[in-house]
């Protein structure tokens, strides 16, 4: 059988709406695993937020691509790709949610930490993750940030932080934004995947909208069933609902399994 890159989103994806993977779910990565295929995470988190996640403790992965695709870690935890944000990118973050009355964070390979004072929406989005908030802490232009968050009302635009040249901006399912650089996504991250394991072929599976992109350029794009349209419209093949095993009905239809 033709080895694959088979690569999972963690929220709505991996993790059903208990955050606790099914052991079914368990079962078939692990086959995939045994058959020879490569398993990763492709994520919008940092590695902070995956490592307090407890993913790694549940599932073993081949790689992680961290923050939209901006960062890329092997099995041993060492980076094998990471795209930083300029510095005057990340003043302009700063002054501009400072002007707005956004708190924001800034993301590192090893650290993750609010600039402004953390606030109720930093909690909401943080107990919506079920993890600890980053800490609070000073940007200094020598660190090498890839990513940042914003903070703000469920339901809020963002326009601010749109109107900023170079950024992307990608409002998530609580109380906050990823802000990381445009043309930026998952895949580009998998594509380091592809190279650092000398494959060719990519299984992706995901439900949200930082997911449009992975769907969108997989070899085979397999949605959630309660994946949003945008996701639906790119995919290959709907599974069933995360809460309903749906990595391994797709799996099965496929028959990798």
């Amino acid at each position: 059988m033709e080895k694959f890159c088979f690569c999972f989103d963690i929220d709505g994806t991996l993790y059903p709406s208990n955050h606790v993977i099914s052991k079914r779910t368990l079962e078939t990565i692990e086959k995939l695993r045994e058959k020879g295929h490569k398993i990763v995470v492709a994520t919008g988190r940092n590695l902070s937020s995956v490592e307090k996640s407890g993913l790694l403790e549940q599932v073993q992965f081949d790689a992680l691509v961290l923050n939209n695709g901006q960062c890329v870690l092997n099995d041993k935890g060492e980076v094998i790709y990471a795209k930083y944000m300029p510095a005057d990118l990340v003043w302009e973050i700063i002054d501009v949610c400072g002007t707005n009355g956004i708190v924001c964070s800034l993301e590192t390979v090893n650290d993750w930490f609010c600039v402004q004072q953390p606030n109720e929406y930093v909690k909401m989005t943080h107990d919506f993750f079920r993890e600890t908030a980053p800490h609070q802490g000073e940007y200094n232009p020598s660190m090498k940030i890839i990513m940042a968050m914003a903070y703000a009302p469920k339901g809020y635009d963002y326009t601010p932080l749109k109107e900023i040249e170079g950024l992307n901006v990608d409002i998530g399912n609580s109380c906050y934004a990823d802000l990381g650089l445009k043309g930026f996504h998952k895949y580009k991250g998998i594509e380091k995947c592809l190279e650092y394991f000398d494959l060719t072929k990519t299984v992706c599976f995901g439900d949200g909208s930082n997911d449009v992109e992975m769907i969108r350029h997989a070899t085979i794009g397999i949605a959630m069933g309660q994946s949003i349209e945008q996701v639906k419209e790119v995919s290959d093949f709907v599974t069933k609902n995360c809460d309903d095993d749906g990595i391994v009905y797709a799996c099965e239809h496929y028959e990798f399994i």
